[in-house]
């Protein structure tokens, strides 16, 4: 099971310093908005399910996500240690309230576009000829 992060409310936490989403659910690295950075946390063998280090994608022990709109590792960077860095609000908030929050613009949701793309041409300010633009 995934994530939806256009409707699901997920965790504000602070992570490195910085406001971000968690969620115990894995997100699914194609409906993350463009701009925005997504990790995984890992747990150890011992503990799988408690945060322990963030890896771009976790292969095991995998213990949440991360989705952030500032970059929390370097581009070489394989794996950065969470421990005295994690700190749960407990506060629930969708993508959208984050945004607000934070003061960033929100990305649109993907249904958004998929609908736009329906529309008829002439709609999309292209000529009448009697077809539907459809993407997939």
């Amino acid at each position: 099971m995934s994530v939806n992060l256009y409707k699901d409310a997920l965790q504000n936490v602070w992570l490195f310093g910085q406001s971000v989403l968690y969620t115990e659910q894995p997100i699914p690295r194609e409906e993350v908005p463009e701009g925005w950075y997504c990790y995984d946390l890992c747990g150890t063998a011992a503990d799988p399910k408690r945060p322990y280090e963030m890896v771009d994608r976790a292969g095991q022990n995998f213990a949440g996500s991360i989705l952030s709109n500032v970059p929390l590792m370097r581009g070489c960077t394989q794996s950065k240690l969470v421990q005295g860095n994690f700190w749960l609000t407990g506060i629930p908030a969708t993508l959208a309230d984050f945004c607000a929050e934070e003061g960033v613009p929100c990305p649109p949701p993907p249904e958004k576009l998929s609908q736009a793309a329906e529309k008829p041409a002439e709609e999309l300010g292209f000529p009448s000829c009697g077809w539907t633009m459809k993407m997939a």
